[in-house]
């Protein structure tokens, strides 16, 4: 596979936003699930995004409290 070592470095990073960002969450009382989807798109280039099951909890609403554990996350693992 000629996308191993990146995908495996996209993945490595990309778990370690997971971690600080799930860690972020309950920390900060909120009920999210930090999660890693990765592949390779169609045109060949590899990805992985972190994402988050609650989006009222990264960005607000008048329910829930912005936590934007995501946002810290990606500041944290630099």
């Amino acid at each position: 596979m000629r996308h191993g070592p990146l995908q495996r470095a996209l993945v490595d990073k990309a778990r370690s936003v997971a971690r600080r960002a799930q860690s972020n969450t309950d920390e900060l009382g909120g009920e999210a699930t930090i999660s890693v989807v990765s592949g390779i798109r169609p045109g060949g280039r590899s990805f992985a995004n972190v994402e988050s099951d609650s989006a009222e909890e990264e960005h607000g609403s008048e329910r829930k409290t912005r936590r934007r554990a995501l946002g810290r996350a990606i500041r944290e693992v630099r």
